[in-house]
């Protein structure tokens, strides 16, 4: 049946406003002293564009911790956040601003004693959603976000703070010019830093942009369109990228939109990586009033080239002086508008434009390695300690030394570029496969590549592990506990409030249960196998209160059987109407009974009388009694009714 919109009186509460003005963030701590830190969570938010409602509920942020093994809850904390700090800088030298560029960034920072452990904590953000209108995500609007830090386990160090980035990203890219900006971090222990790109996470929901509490993790990718992928962030004559070494962060931008994009800065302490942080932004690329542009391309270059030819693509310049360098030392200049060098030796040089015009200067500068012939061998061996505490590997590295070389250990982590390792320990039984490649940057000889296997023997670890469900959508007391693992050894359960342990139970239903968070524990009993430990899981469950009230009732007040099509027969609506009983009585203004139903959700009065002809046009009265399934008695609700024929 169709209905009115305009004339609706519909009693049901309205969902809390989604947020469309998160730009992205990052998350920081900083080492104290044992077990306590400060943490501070940098929260970026579109100034122009941004829901002034959404941004003022951001008041406080609540943020999660986590055991990093197990993924299990252990705490939460909601913090205030500091006054705004305007991103500003501009990172062209000759362009206009525009007008609708403007991202403020937000610090909640606060400190914390942590149990770190022999699992390592992660701390994480949760807050949704996104701009409707950027680019190069499935779902923006309906996309949220987590930011994330993990503190490493004891273990592999006992003291650590994670990097910190140097400058906030642009607020702004201009469509058609080059950036290049410094994204470097600092890092208080002095830890190598290695840079890359990653898919930044998802978070919270549009049911719930703000939750209570983060959810547990692992967490999910951004889903990004077909055009875009980890390669290819937001498209461009020159894809975004970053220096592993430096941190500089260049892109060539071609299309005017809004890009979510993942930077990430890992740290290294002894040739082992012990971290990383994650910077999660959206890039809004802009038209610009751009003045001048420098940019140039170089050539892919080959070993044997000593003589390379630069394609200036820089716009609106006149002038144009070249600079090349060669640690910090003039090797040669240049004012063609493209110059034709010829490096005599090899090594690593900076060439650098600087372009003018009559308005303005504008620099770039790209770096380029000239090679000699060089012979390169990969080859390490390995020797394995293996016990149920863990397996240590020894790597005795016997390769050429090079520029650049690339091990996989086999863990997951993938191929890491310079990671210096000698030594390192698998905790997780298995076959492993360690692999090295070895590579000249400048291309002057073929990757090498050896590669060892080993097992881990005599170690496990396994998890206990259930789910749970809410049966009786009518009342939220009703809970079904199912063990989900397929371990044999004996288990038992431990619920709040409960004295029965439910011993060996793969199934435990539990009714009339209060309102609140109800603390679920499953675990089995210690395995007779050697070296294996079983973790138990824990979940903490809301309860939500057994809610009697009818604010999702519809009422209608008009009332047209004319036959259109539109509000021919009178009926009720409810949402979540299984779990009412609900009956409806209509009256004329002399309280004389025209109409009744005890299931007024199915049935509707078409305004006829018993002869077949409709009462007369005027105001008649209705009375709906609805009575939830686990109540005790009905509630009254009346309702005027105007009936037009």
């Amino acid at each position: 049946m169709k209905k009115l919109p305009a004339i609706l009186l519909i009693l049901i509460c309205a969902l809390s406003a989604r947020a469309t003005h998160i730009m992205g963030g990052d998350l920081t701590y900083r080492y104290i002293s044992e077990d306590s830190f400060e943490f501070t969570l940098a929260f970026y938010i579109d100034c122009v564009n941004g829901n002034p409602g959404a941004i003022a509920s951001d008041r406080f942020a609540i943020l999660g911790f986590f055991n990093a093994k197990t993924k299990q809850f252990i705490d939460k904390v909601e913090i205030e956040r500091g006054k705004p700090d305007r991103v500003s800088k501009l990172n062209y030298a000759c362009v206009t601003p525009p007008p609708n560029a403007c991202v403020d960034r937000y610090e909640y920072v606060f400190r914390k004693r942590v149990q770190i452990g022999s699992d390592g904590v992660i701390i994480a953000f949760q807050r949704c959603c996104r701009n409707h209108t950027i680019t190069n995500l499935v779902d923006p609007g309906g996309t949220g976000i987590t930011l994330l830090a993990t503190i490493p386990p004891r273990q592999l160090v006992e003291i650590n703070s994670n990097p910190v980035f140097k400058d906030s990203p642009p607020n702004f890219l201009c469509n058609d010019a080059p950036l290049v900006f410094d994204h470097s971090a600092v890092d208080t222990e002095g830890d190598s830093l290695v840079y890359d790109l990653y898919l930044p996470f998802k978070g919270a929901s549009s049911s719930a942009p703000r939750p209570s509490q983060p959810s547990n993790p692992d967490y999910a990718v951004v889903q990004y369109t077909s055009a875009y992928n980890l390669s290819n962030l937001m498209g461009g004559t020159e894809k975004l990228k970053i220096n592993s070494k430096t941190g500089q962060l260049t892109v060539l931008p071609n299309k005017v939109g809004q890009y979510v994009v993942g930077i990430r800065v890992s740290e290294f302490r002894n040739g082992v990586r012990i971290g990383e942080t994650l910077r999660d932004y959206q890039f809004n690329v802009l038209e610009c009033d751009i003045k001048i542009s420098a940019n140039f391309d170089l050539p892919e270059i080959k070993c044997s080239d000593s003589v390379v030819a630069v394609t200036n693509t820089s716009r609106f310049g006149k002038t144009y002086d070249w600079t090349i360098s060669n640690q910090n030392a003039i090797y040669t200049t240049s004012t063609d508008e493209h110059p034709i060098i010829t490096f005599q030796d090899p090594g690593l040089f900076t060439i650098k434009l600087v372009t003018r015009n009559d308005q303005c200067a504008d620099s770039m500068e790209q770096d380029i390695e000239i090679g000699e012939v060089v012979k390169l061998s990969a080859d390490f061996g390995i020797e394995l300690e293996d016990s149920c505490e863990g397996g240590k590997v020894t790597i005795i590295n016997k390769s050429t030394t090079t520029p650049e070389w690339y091990w996989n250990l086999g863990t997951g982590a993938g191929e890491q570029r310079n990671l210096i390792v000698n030594q390192f320990t698998v905790t997780t039984p298995g076959k492993y496969t360690i692999s090295l490649r070895v590579s000249d940057s400048a291309k002057c000889a073929l990757d090498q590549q050896h590669t060892e296997e080993f097992e881990i023997l005599g170690r496990d670890t396994v998890f206990s592990d259930f789910d749970f469900t809410f049966p009786n959508d009518c009342n939220p007391g009703e809970l079904v506990l199912l063990k989900t693992d397929a371990l044999t050894e004996d288990w038992y359960w431990r619920i709040d409030g409960v004295e029965d342990s439910f011993y060996n139970a793969s199934e435990v239903n539990l009714e009339d249960l209060n309102q609140g968070r109800l603390n679920v524990s499953l675990k089995h009993l210690k395995s007779e196998r050697p070296c294996t430990v079983i973790e138990p899981k824990h979940i903490d469950i809301e309860i939500d209160s057994l809610d009697f009230s009818v604010g999702e009732l519809m009422l209608y007040n008009v009332f047209t059987p004319n036959g259109d099509g539109i509000n021919d027969c009178f009926q009720l609506d409810m949402q979540n109407g299984d779990c009412y009983t609900v009956s409806f009585f209509i009256y004329n203004r002399w309280g004389e009974l025209l109409f009744k139903t005890e299931n007024a959700l199915q049935e509707c009065w078409d305004g006829k009388q018993e002869n077949g002809e409709y009462y007369p046009t005027g105001t008649y009265f209705g009375v709906a009694q609805v009575k939830h399934h686990e109540a005790d008695k009905a509630e009254n609700i009346s309702v005027s009714i105007t009936f037009i024929h």
